[in-house]
């Protein structure tokens, strides 16, 4: 009973009583109730500066009893307490800074912002009711109300409060105010204000140190780092209980001292948001006002993680609050996409100063899990996202049409001299910087630096698994597919000495981790295990045209193996795959490791003659890499094993007997009856230009076969060979060549 516990609960079950009563006095709008909201320090938390020797900050509060339009903000809501509960946990990033609260509510924020010593605490509210009620509330609690005729003081007690209705405040009123930090809880609520709000945290944010003589690295600041977070997700998934919260946190506060930094002031103010995302559209409709307004949003909620200090309250759900930074974003451009959330440590707030990021380029197909990918990565501790950045651009210069193409190019940056060297390869706060790019997007004329910086690999996927699902946003097309950039983009990559690493989507489905090891082995960065899973739904660093593409992504959290029988193949496409897989294969054959339905588990044999890997071999009336040199399965060799050959040998620039042999090939031909036979002097410029083309004039062996030719249809028949004979002509050195070839 002593430290409050029993009646904080019965109290908190009292106060929803009395909300549910029918009296005509509780059912205006003004009803009010008094509500104790008792701060209960876990055991070991002494050394805290906001741990009273009680350790208990008891604060007494006037709040509204229904959550009827235009009283809301006389409400206690989840954000405020989470807000709180920051405060208290972490003092020293708010003792001695000015801080200023928009849409303050019952002032809970603000008392706990006193109660920590910050120098100065403005809180503002748009609603005059509120801000009486506000003010009540500071008396209630021993602290001053400041008006404007009240003397300048840096009286931790003394707190002002302002009138200040976001959609008519003037310029001057807000930029009068030079806060450190400024603070909000559940803001982000009505559409309609978003614009209004935007512009306030703009004028706040985007001014420069107020003290600029504490910028010499004497003033006193302090780090929050990763020390602070216990094993518990702020997203829900998990928290520790609160019985066993004393044991769990005691550790945490403990070490607080010995790990404050000092370290200079920022130059600009930082926003702490806190909010629950009741509406997804509202929500993104602020990010993309935020990413116009040039300010930066980082998602703190699975890195920051504040103590329990209300274990008793039933009512409060902590994993519904989402805590968010925002900052002024120096660099005069657009991100590539509605402000990509990074997840950040306090620490890192307290030393937000830009550093060189390495950039990591994914090249891929659409359709190839490279959304997946991404999420994938953004799971990283060391990385920051783009989704498509080069976009824009891609759109304006190729006059593409989307469903959504004035959307892109009213929210991302268009030139793609400023995407590269200022988004891309500009600075930001990780070590890494992962873009996902699409191959069809590098178009003509981007800085050469995109190719030479940074780390890049491609991820292709079989156009079969691709076209079924692509057709649904865009007509398909090889082009639409981009096979032909991603083979473009390897050549380029392979001529600047830096041949990437080629993935197949297939492999990141059958086994992604050792996938994802063996990319992050290339990569020459560390494996993450968090790379796995990820949360499902919608990202903030998804691109505006994620509502066409990612309906399926945002259902999944991991990787999942693909369906055993795929649907089937939509043969109106048929031309673009035939197009496409040329250039899936040549990707393929330069992967590391190969996926397939059936492994021999055999290692790469070694070949007699190294030299005869690269070798060029005639099939049918053409002459192809050793790679491509394939024949049909309707070829009647294939079928039946139809087929007659003749082996021949190069000495000294000459084929040894090449009359004889052509002569028995052609007699064995006509005794099996071979219909469209090529001509003698056919065959003999099909092996004179072969040899000359692999460079081959001495001491090397020729494999002539002719087939049957390929059939219409499966099947022993020779009536369905309507193609005529295949004609096979494979080179193989044995050692050593001259420089001249003639016939013998």
């Amino acid at each position: 009973m002593n430290r409050g516990d029993v009646i904080d609960e019965l109290y908190e079950q009292y106060a929803h009583y009395m909300a549910t009563l029918k009296e005509k006095d509780l059912e205006k709008e003004n009803a009010r109730v008094f509500k104790y909201i008792s701060f209960l320090f876990p055991n070991g938390c002494l050394e805290l500066s906001s741990c009273l020797e009680s350790r208990k900050l008891m604060v007494q509060l006037q709040c509204s009893l229904n959550m009827l339009e235009g009283d809301t903000g006389c409400s206690v809501w989840p954000s405020s307490l989470l807000l709180s509960e920051c405060i208290l946990s972490f003092p020293e990033v708010f003792s001695n800074k000015s801080c200023f609260e928009v849409g303050s509510g019952v002032g809970l924020v603000g008392i706990c912002l006193a109660h920590v010593k910050a120098s100065k605490v403005v809180l503002s509210d748009g609603d005059l009711s509120t801000i009486a009620n506000m003010k009540r509330n500071l008396d209630l609690n021993h602290l001053s109300v400041e008006t404007d005729m009240s003397e300048t003081t840096e009286d931790p007690n003394m707190v002002k409060c302002i009138h200040l209705p976001w959609e008519s405040v003037s310029e001057k009123e807000v930029q009068n105010h030079k806060p450190d930090i400024i603070l909000g809880a559940d803001v982000i609520y009505d559409p309609v204000c978003l614009p209004y709000l935007v512009r306030v945290l703009t004028l706040l944010l985007n001014q420069a140190n107020p003290y600029p003589d504490q910028c010499n690295g004497n003033h006193t600041g302090s780090t929050l780092g990763s020390k602070y977070i216990g094993d518990a997700k702020v997203n829900g998934t998990h928290q520790a209980n609160a019985s066993n919260a004393d044991e769990s946190d005691a550790s945490v506060c403990k070490s607080t001292d010995n790990d404050t930094a000092n370290v200079g002031m920022k130059k600009r103010p930082m926003a702490l948001i806190a909010s629950v995302i009741r509406n997804v559209d509202t929500f993104n409709k602020f990010l993309a006002l935020l990413n116009e307004a040039n300010l930066t949003i980082n998602d703190l909620t699975e890195t920051v993680r504040p103590l329990n200090f209300l274990p008793y309250m039933k009512s409060y759900d902590r994993s519904t609050v989402r805590l968010f930074c925002i900052s002024f974003t120096v660099s005069k451009f657009v991100n590539s996409n509605p402000n990509p959330l990074v997840k950040v440590t306090m620490a890192e707030l307290k030393n937000q100063g830009d550093v060189e990021v390495e950039p990591i380029h994914l090249w891929a197909t659409p359709r190839s899990l490279s959304t997946s990918l991404m999420y994938s990565f953004a799971q990283r501790d060391d990385i920051e996202v783009l989704d498509e950045p080069l976009y824009a651009t891609f759109l304006r210069v190729t006059g593409f049409d989307r469903p959504y193409r004035e959307e892109v190019l009213s929210q991302m940056e268009p030139d793609g001299n400023k995407v590269v060297n200022e988004i891309i390869l500009g600075p930001g706060r990780k070590k890494y910087r992962f873009c996902k790019h699409i191959a069809k997007q590098r178009v003509p004329g981007l800085p050469s630096d995109l190719m030479k910086k940074g780390k890049h690999f491609i991820l292709t996927r079989n156009p079969l698994d691709i076209l079924p699902s692509v057709g649904k946003v865009v007509p398909p097309s090889l082009v639409e597919l981009g096979f032909a950039d991603l083979v473009s983009i390897y050549s380029e990559l392979s001529q600047l000495g830096r041949p990437p690493p080629v993935i197949d989507a297939a492999e990141l489905q059958e086994d992604p981790e050792g996938t994802l090891r063996r990319l992050c082995e290339e990569l020459d960065i560390p494996f993450q295990s968090t790379m796995l899973k990820w949360v499902a739904g919608p990202k903030p660093i998804d691109g505006v045209w994620a509502p066409w593409w990612y309906e399926s992504v945002h259902k999944s959290t991991c990787f999942q193996p693909a369906n055993r029988y795929p649907m089937p193949f939509p043969f109106s496409m048929y031309d673009v795959l035939e197009q496409s897989l040329p250039f899936y294969n040549f990707l393929r054959r330069h992967m590391r490791h190969t996926s397939c339905l059936l492994k021999s588990g055999l290692p790469e044999p070694e070949l007699p003659v190294p030299e005869n890997e690269k070798l060029l071999a005639w099939v049918g009336d053409e002459i192809v890499p050793r790679e491509s040199a394939k024949v049909s399965v309707f070829d009647s060799v294939v079928q039946g094993g139809d087929s007659v050959w003749e082996g021949l040998r190069v000495y000294q620039g000459k084929i040894f007997k090449l009359e004889e042999h052509l002569d028995r090939l052609f007699d064995s031909a006509k005794a099996l009856a071979f219909n469209n036979v090529p001509t003698r002097e056919e065959v003999k410029e099909a092996i004179f230009r072969t040899l000359i083309r692999n460079g081959m004039f001495d001491n090397s062996h020729i494999r002539l076969s002719l087939t049957r030719g390929k059939k219409v249809t499966s099947g022993m028949s020779p009536a369905f060979n309507l193609y005529g004979c295949t004609l096979i002509g494979m080179d193989n050195r044995n050692n050593g060549r001259t420089q001249s070839c003639c016939e013998d």
